[in-house]
C-alpha cells in the first residue's frame, strides 16, 4: 500500500515522496475500466444465476423435504474437490465443438463453484424458524405458492440471501484460473489485468490490488454488519424466551 503512493522507493528506507500519480494513471487507464466492468458484469451475472438455481432447492429442502439436506450437503463439498484446471480443462473438450458461447460456459462454471458459498449461506437463514409452518398459513390465508413465497419467506430470509449475493459475487469477481484458460484474452478481468500488469510495472500493480483489497474489506465490513443485525433480534428473541 505505501509502495502505491510512493514517487520512487529503490535503494531507501522509506519512499523518497508521495504521489497519487499511480492512482489516476490507474483509474484512468482505458483497460484498467473495461476489465473492471467485465468483473462487475462476471460477478453480476453469476449471483443472479446461482440464486435462481440454488434458492428454490435450499427453500424445498428445507420446508418440503429435510432429508435431503444431507444429501446436498454431499454435493456442496463436490466444487471443493475438483482443482480448477481440471474443470477448465473438461469444459473446453465437452463443449469444444458445440455452438455455445464460452462466455455463457464460464459464467454456468463459476456459478457451480460458487454452490458451497451460496448454499451454506441460504440454509443458514432458514434455521431458527418453522418455515413450512409460515408458508402453509399464508396458502391458508388465499396467496399462491409463488406470492407466498415472496411476501413471507423472501422479508425473512433477506440477510441470508444478501450473504449469499455477497459472497457469490466476490468469488466470480475474482475469480482467475477459469476466466484465464477459457477465455484468455479474449476477456480480460481485473484478476487478469493485475497479473499483467505485475509483469510490466510494479507500482501500477500495487495500487491496483491496494483496491482491491479495500473493496474486499468493505465487502467484509458489509457481512459483518448484516450477520450482526441478524443475530440480535434472534438473541433478544431467546432472552424473551426464559423470561
Amino acid at each position: 500500500m505505501i509502495y502505491s503512493f510512493a514517487t520512487s522507493w529503490i535503494k531507501t528506507l522509506l519512499p523518497s515522496g508521495l504521489t497519487l500519480k499511480w492512482y489516476s494513471q490507474l483509474i484512468t487507464n482505458a483497460d484498467f475500466t473495461s476489465a473492471l466492468v467485465r468483473s462487475f458484469g462476471l460477478g453480476f451475472l453469476t449471483t443472479v444465476i446461482a440464486l435462481i438455481c440454488f434458492l428454490p432447492v435450499v427453500f424445498y429442502a428445507n420446508v418440503y423435504n429435510p432429508q435431503v439436506k444431507s444429501r446436498l450437503r454431499f454435493i456442496t463439498v463436490l466444487p471443493f474437490t475438483i482443482p480448477g484446471i481440471i474443470l477448465v480443462t473438461g469444459l473446453i473438450q465437452l463443449y469444444a465443438d458445440l455452438p455455445i458461447p464460452k462466455l455463457l460456459i464460464l459464467v454456468l462454471a463459476i456459478s457451480l463453484l460458487s454452490l458451497p458459498l451460496t448454499y451454506q449461506a441460504l440454509d443458514n437463514a432458514f434455521i431458527g424458524r418453522d418455515f413450512r409452518a409460515m408458508f402453509e398459513q399464508a396458502l391458508v390465508l388465499g396467496d399462491s405458492p409463488f406470492k407466498a413465497f415472496l411476501k413471507v419467506i423472501m422479508p425473512n430470509i433477506r440477510a441470508g440471501i444478501l450473504v449469499a449475493m455477497l459472497l457469490t459475487f466476490t468469488s466470480a469477481f475474482g475469480e482467475y484460473v477459469l476466466t484465464n484458460i477459457l477465455l484468455g484474452g479474449n476477456f480480460e478481468t481485473l484478476k487478469i489485468y493485475m497479473y499483467r500488469l505485475m509483469q510490466s510495472n510494479g507500482q501500477a500493480s500495487s495500487v491496483l490490488t491496494t483496491i482491491y483489497f479495500v473493496f474486499l474489506a468493505l465487502v467484509s465490513l458489509i457481512l459483518i454488519v448484516i450477520m450482526q443485525r441478524y443475530a440480535a433480534p434472534h438473541h433478544s428473541k431467546q432472552e424473551d424466551t426464559k423470561r
